[in-house]
């Protein structure tokens, strides 16, 4: 993934470790509908975050993806694997847990990783404010 101003690295906390990622923060609605349309397939160790995306289309994408996605504070709520173009995917859980944001990763990155729900990504967005002491 070039480098690109609103590339930051982010931490995967798993069962299986705690994995380094290159992470692109899609935070506007034309980032986020254009996601990985057209671009050349994900680097293993590199995401796509898709902000306040619950769901995501495979349209115009060259290969497969893996999904996982995300509440509010970056915790996993569910896993997709393997993605083929021309799909749709959603973020409700098997126990009826939505998702409030998208992490998009290279195919076999959840298997790689050993990615499953109430585990969680480290990133700076997801940080609680910090309070102002008066």
């Amino acid at each position: 993934m070039k480098h690109h101003p609103h590339t930051r690295d982010a931490v995967l906390h798993t069962a299986t470790g705690e994995y380094s990622l290159r992470v692109r923060v899609a935070g506007t609605f034309l980032a986020r509908w254009r996601g990985l349309m057209f671009a050349p397939p994900l680097p293993a160790g590199e995401g796509l975050l898709l902000m306040r995306c619950a769901s995501v289309h495979t349209g115009f994408m060259c290969c497969p993806i893996d999904l996982v996605y995300l509440q509010s504070n970056g915790v996993v709520t569910r896993c997709v694997e393997s993605l083929q173009p021309w799909r749709l995917s959603g973020g409700v859980s098997a126990a009826g847990t939505r998702g409030r944001h998208t992490l998009e990763l290279a195919e076999g990155s959840v298997v790689r990783f050993g990615v499953r729900p109430g585990d969680r990504l480290e990133h700076e967005l997801f940080r609680a404010p910090r309070r102002v002491q008066q």
